[in-house]
């Protein structure tokens, strides 16, 4: 059955793919479940379909701890535990087995008698999973049950679609490669790597880089499709932001945003402006304020501007955004195109390519006054 990774750009209308492709399984008959990880993206793909369609019982969403609690370990779980696990104990924290840095006496995976110890995945209660550990349990209860599992997910479901799959790791892609076993379901993938800000587990396994996830594709047999178009920011922005990642095999981004409104064309693509001219860039443009976090231009927290933190603006458009850069945005502003080759992880310059792709006609970096002259962007002045 078809095993497919769609390699999306941001704005390129994932979540219109998905909805389309859903609709048409749908008209004939089949049940299709999406996966996805964030509440906001799960409430959106459900408004999103039933807005279209009369056939929502036969379109599921589910976040990925539902589905992995819901359709693969309880209706298993008698196979390690005996009590119901009826709910998940979500590890905003990290590791709930580590305190100071020292794993916490008891909590061992395997009891001295070899079966897996329950204080090692499921709260004191024993009814509830740890978040952390959740996908590790899916794993081992397909590895006890494979075909069980299997037959039951296929005799609900005829095509799964894994949404936002840059932020699985590690035991997740254990999970996906027992699925992809399965001889009926269809199941498609999709994600933009660039956009990998989130985790779904601390996990110490791999993969967790976004080059390392894609060879794990390969590996299961999924074939790639690049979704390279933007139907939010105008070229300008999508070549702008395509430079952050350049060399890691990543397809130019194609805008579809070609209607440019009459009150926005006298001021289209990638700027800068001083510090100094900050008010009146506001004043006159209006835009949203992008920033790492709250400690980050902590003096316009005062202006009377929507602020949010790049993180937050995920999967968010703008008409016009300004952004405040950290040092090394700024470096990358100046030009310094290789200033995160030496990060261990691709958290930074892959929030800065969010940031950047938020904008539809315009996106402006606040630079200091003293660094402007050695930017190449084009310097945005006050008439």
């Amino acid at each position: 059955m078809s095993r497919k990774l769609i390699i999306a750009s941001a704005g390129a209308g994932k979540t219109h793919r998905i909805i389309s492709e859903a609709k048409n399984h749908v008209a004939h008959g089949n049940k299709v479940l999406v996966v996805t990880y964030t509440e906001n993206n799960q409430k959106e793909l459900l408004s999103r379909f039933t807005s279209t369609s009369s056939e929502g019982q036969l379109f599921v969403v589910k976040g990925l701890f539902r589905f992995l609690l819901e359709d693969i370990v309880r209706p298993y779980q008698s196979c390690f535990f005996s009590d119901r696990i009826e709910t998940i104990n979500f590890n905003s924290n990290g590791d709930p087995h580590k305190r100071n840095g020292r794993t916490i006496l008891g909590r061992k995976e395997l009891l001295d008698c070899g079966n897996l110890n329950p204080d090692y995945y499921l709260t004191k209660c024993k009814k509830k999973a740890h978040t952390t550990y959740l996908s590790k349990l899916a794993f081992k209860i397909m590895k006890e049950r494979e075909n069980e599992v299997l037959d039951r997910i296929e005799s609900i479901y005829t095509h799964l679609y894994f949404d936002e799959v840059q932020d699985l790791v590690g035991w997740d892609y254990e999970v996906l490669k027992m699925l992809s076993k399965s001889k009926s379901l269809a199941i498609t993938c999709v994600g933009d790597f660039r956009q990998t800000i989130y985790d779904t587990s601390v996990a110490s396994k791999g993969p967790k880089t976004s080059e390392k996830k894609l060879e794990k594709f390969k590996s299961i047999k999924f074939e790639d499709e690049h979704l390279a178009i933007s139907r939010r920011s105008v070229q300008v922005i999508c070549d702008y932001a395509d430079q952050i990642h350049v060399g890691e095999g990543y397809k130019r981004t194609i805008s579809t945003s070609v209607d440019v409104p009459d009150h926005i064309k006298n001021h289209v693509g990638v700027f800068c402006v001083r510090e100094s001219n900050v008010d009146d860039y506001i004043s006159k443009h209006q835009p949203v304020l992008l920033r790492y976090g709250v400690s980050s231009g902590k003096q316009f927290n005062d202006m009377n501007i929507k602020k949010v933190n790049f993180g937050k603006s995920k999967g968010l458009g703008f008409d016009r955004t300004l952004i405040i850069p950290t040092k090394p945005y700024v470096r990358f502003v100046l030009g310094e195109h290789r200033v995160f080759d030496s990060d261990k992880t691709d958290e930074s310059k892959n929030k800065l390519y969010v940031a950047i792709t938020r904008a539809r006609y315009s996106a402006t970096f606040v630079l200091p006054d003293n660094q402007v002259e050695k930017c190449k962007l084009p310097e945005w002045k006050k008439e």
